[in-house]
């Protein structure tokens, strides 16, 4: 990866990144998010305006971190593939189990 080039998955993220953060944002108002972050209303415009909130999710994907809401729970990748692979296993089994018996 050139310096100023992201791969595709990089960029396709920080688009994600980028929609979630306009919608929060359209949500919440710029008014809101400006006066709780001591701004003015028209700096949070011009963070749009000048590319600012592109470049800072484009950041985010290079840097390999994430936004998410707040409601998201985020988990590991192996243990998430480690539960997968302990219910594929298990449902196998139930699979081969016998028939209910008489006293069940």
């Amino acid at each position: 990866m050139s310096a100023d080039k992201l791969s595709s998955e990089q960029a396709s993220r920080a688009r994600e990144f980028e929609a979630l953060f306009l919608t929060r944002l359209l949500s919440v108002g710029q008014k809101n998010l400006a006066t709780s972050v001591d701004l003015s209303e028209s700096a949070i415009s011009n963070w749009k305006k000048e590319g600012i909130i592109e470049r800072f999710c484009k950041a985010l994907a290079v840097l390999d971190l994430q936004m998410v809401p707040q409601s998201a729970i985020v988990t590991n990748a192996d243990y998430l593939r480690s539960l997968e692979t302990l219910a594929e296993l298990g449902l196998k089994a139930e699979k081969k189990r016998p028939g209910p018996l008489g006293w069940d």
